[in-house]
C-alpha cells in the first residue's frame, strides 16, 4: 500500500482559492463505518451494496454502490458521485468502466446535501455545521473523500488506486476532492466548466461567467462568493491555484466543443497552462486533455475515456508520487 496521508498539501493560493469560491472545506472529524448489505454474483462482475454511516448514533447515512470485475483480486476503482443522475451512471458507464479492468463505485451526493430548485442550503452536512460558510460543492467533495474511507474499509482497494470521476458539477465536486485528497490517485472532469476545469481569466463566448454561477446556484459555493471583492479574487487567484494542486497525480480533462456553456476555450486555456507543471514533475503522462465534439451529456465515449486514463494511471500503482 502506498503511503498516502489523507489531506493533500494545498498552497495558499489553493487555500485561499477553495476558501474564497467553495466557503472551505468540510471538517472530518468523526470515525466512519461500513456494513455489507447485499453482494450480487453476475457473469461479468460482481455487485455489492455497502452502507456508510457517520457517528454514533449516525446522524447521516448513505449507500455506495460498487461493481467488481471478475476476477480482480485488488483492482484500481472509480468512483462517481454521480448516483442522482441515471442518465450519467448508466449500463454504459458500468461496462466501460469494467471493460478496462476497474471497479466502478458510486453514490448520490444529494443524499449528504440537496440540490433543489429553490437553492437553499439543506441536507444533512449543512444541517450538521450550520454555522459554516461552505458550499454544496464542498459537501459534495467531501461525499467523495468519506466514500475514499469506505472504499478502503472494504478490504478491495489501496490508497493511490482510487479515481474519482465527475459531470458537470459533479466534475466541480470531483477536481475539489481530488486536489485536497492525496490518496485519490486520478482526477476526472468531463464537463465541468465554470468552477471547475475552466479558467474565469479566459472565459468564450457563450460561457457561463461567475456572477451568473454564484446568481442561480449561490448553495454550491461560499456563502460570500457572490460578493463582489470576493469574486474578484477568485478571478484573479483562478483555478489553476486549485488543479495545480492535482499535481504529480493524475488529472484528465475531458471537455465537450459544443458545449459552450462549460466554456471550452476556458478548459482548453487551462490545460495548457498546466502541462508545464506535470512535465516539470517528471509526470506528463498523467495529464490528458481531451476535446471532442458534441453537447453536454457524459456518453459511453466519455467513461471509456476516463476508464482508460485511470486505469493507464493507476494500474499499477505508481511507487513514488511524492513532490521533489
Amino acid at each position: 500500500m502506498n503511503d498516502f496521508s489523507e489531506l493533500a498539501a494545498l498552497d495558499g493560493e489553493a487555500l485561499a482559492y477553495t476558501e474564497h469560491l467553495f466557503g472551505g472545506l468540510v471538517p472530518a472529524t468523526e470515525a466512519l463505518h461500513t456494513r455489507l448489505m447485499h453482494r450480487l454474483d453476475m457473469p461479468s462482475h460482481k455487485l455489492e451494496l455497502w452502507r456508510v454511516s457517520l457517528g454514533e448514533p449516525a446522524w447521516l447515512h448513505w449507500t455506495l454502490h460498487v461493481a467488481l470485475p471478475h476476477p480482480a483480486p485488488q483492482p484500481s476503482v472509480l468512483l462517481s458521485p454521480d448516483g442522482c443522475w441515471p442518465q450519467v451512471l448508466s449500463d454504459g458507464a458500468t461496462r466501460a468502466t469494467l471493460n478496462a479492468g476497474l471497479a466502478l463505485a458510486w453514490f448520490n451526493r444529494l443524499e449528504l446535501a440537496e440540490d433543489a430548485p429553490d437553492a437553499q442550503r439543506r441536507g444533512p452536512v449543512f444541517g450538521r455545521w450550520p454555522k459554516r460558510g461552505f458550499g454544496a460543492l464542498a459537501a459534495w467533495a467531501w461525499g467523495l473523500h468519506r466514500c475514499v474511507d469506505a472504499l478502503l474499509l472494504t478490504g478491495h482497494f489501496q490508497a493511490g488506486r482510487i479515481g474519482v470521476v465527475g459531470h458537470s458539477r459533479g466534475g466541480k465536486a470531483a477536481l475539489l476532492a481530488g486536489a485536497s485528497d492525496a490518496r485519490i490517485g486520478a482526477t476526472v472532469s468531463h464537463n465541468s466548466g465554470t468552477g471547475g476545469a475552466a479558467s474565469f481569466q479566459c472565459v468564450g463566448a457563450g460561457s457561463e461567467s461567475l456572477h451568473a454561477l454564484a446568481a442561480r446556484f449561490p448553495h454550491w459555493l461560499g456563502i460570500d462568493a457572490a460578493q463582489a471583492d470576493t469574486q474578484q479574487r477568485i478571478v484573479s487567484l483562478d483555478s489553476l491555484a486549485l488543479l495545480r494542486a492535482i499535481a504529480p497525480r493524475g488529472l484528465c480533462l475531458l471537455q465537450a466543443e459544443d458545449d459552450l456553456w462549460a466554456n471550452p476555450e476556458g478548459t482548453r486555456h487551462n490545460a495548457r497552462q498546466l502541462r508545464p507543471v506535470w512535465e516539470a514533475l517528471n509526470a506528463s503522462d498523467r495529464l490528458e486533455y481531451l476535446p471532442r465534439s458534441g453537447g453536454h451529456a457524459m456518453t459511453e465515449p466519455d467513461w471509456q475515456n476516463a476508464a482508460r486514463f485511470v486505469a493507464r494511471v493507476l494500474q499499477p500503482s505508481p511507487s513514488n508520487w511524492a513532490k521533489p
